[in-house]
């Protein structure tokens, strides 16, 4: 098996940034040692834990089980369901750590891809692909399989993590073990446009909420209005390239199963407002879809449905 040694912290960083970053090495060197099965199940153990250490992300997942229509009923059934998501979670911590010593055969076949042809006939036009998913099974997975695909480089689009040194860490991690060049959301239009004329891959995750009005519109998502980022819609117009929608979702024995889905076409025809309504609309769909193939490997800990239609009265209680 393979790894390359990622690189140190930046230069100028605190003591508390370089004690917490050596933190993470070693926790990441530790699960690369311990065999595959021990490691993993480890962080299903570790997801246990998280779920009696953060009693608000399990109200969010229940507030969010609640007002969607996934249909669980019953506290067994509900309390079975939030197991599984941490347990869930912890895993794919664990597996993220350990991209460090699997090699490219190994990922190619821990995850094989249904649905390849949609990606190649598209990386093959020259222009580019843009690729979406969402926090869905292992999207870090999904980044090293595609990787094997595109001769070009694949840029995933990220939002700034909170926390400084977790971001660099997470990206340096990426670069290193996922073979992603992550590209910040805010850094322009001329950067990803850049990106697409050099033939590399962009993937953009869209399935979290979006601040309001200004910066999304509001479909539907599992039986419920979800405010989502039209950037993604816009952008699409802009280049006229179709969007692919994708994701790796973990089989009951531990392996992956790839999925791409046929792209979904700008809309060009129609006025541009409505377009980017109606390919977002598609987007969203084509992403509850993949949830649903395994739902409880997504983000039922996000506030995903947080920001609201203007005209629609709420009572949160998670607003307290």
């Amino acid at each position: 098996m393979t790894g390359t040694s990622a690189k140190g912290p930046p230069g100028r960083v605190t003591i508390s940034y370089r004690l917490r970053w050596a933190g993470m090495s070693l926790l990441r060197e530790f699960f690369c040692l311990l065999p595959a099965p021990m490691a993993l199940s480890l962080g299903e153990r570790a997801g246990d834990l998280l779920r009696r250490l953060l009693p608000r992300k399990r109200a969010i997942l229940r507030d969010n089980l609640q007002k969607s229509d996934l249909g669980l009923r019953g506290e067994r059934e509900i309390g079975n369901f939030e197991t599984k998501v941490f347990r869930h979670f912890g895993r794919l911590g664990a597996e993220v750590m350990r991209l460090k010593v699997l090699s490219d055969p190994e990922i190619a076949r821990m995850v094989p891809v249904e649905g390849l042809e949609h990606f190649r006939s598209e990386f093959g036009k020259g222009r580019g692909v843009i690729l979406l998913t969402g926090h869905i099974g292992n999207w870090e997975y999904s980044l090293r399989r595609i990787a094997l695909e595109a001769p070009g480089k694949v840029h995933p689009v990220i939002r700034r993590i909170k926390s400084p040194m977790v971001h660099d860490f997470v990206d340096d991690h990426r670069r290193k073990y996922a073979k992603g060049e992550s590209i910040l959301a805010d850094s322009g239009v001329k950067t990803l446009v850049r990106a697409l004329s050099k033939g590399h891959v962009l993937i953009v995750l869209l399935d979290q909420n979006a601040g309001g009005e200004r910066e999304g519109v509001f479909v539907p998502f599992f039986g419920r209005m979800a405010c989502t980022y039209a950037s993604l819609a816009r952008f699409s117009l802009l280049m006229d390239l179709p969007v692919i929608p994708a994701a790796s979702i973990r089989k009951p024995d531990g392996s992956f199963q790839g999925m791409i889905r046929p792209p979904i076409s700008p809309m060009k025809d129609l006025p541009p407002e409505e377009a980017v309504f109606r390919q977002t609309a598609l987007y969203t769909k084509a992403l509850e879809d993949l949830v649903r193939c395994s739902p409880e490997q997504w983000i039922w800990i996000h506030r995903r449905w947080k920001t609201r239609p203007p005209d629609e009265k709420k009572v949160d209680p998670l607003e307290r």
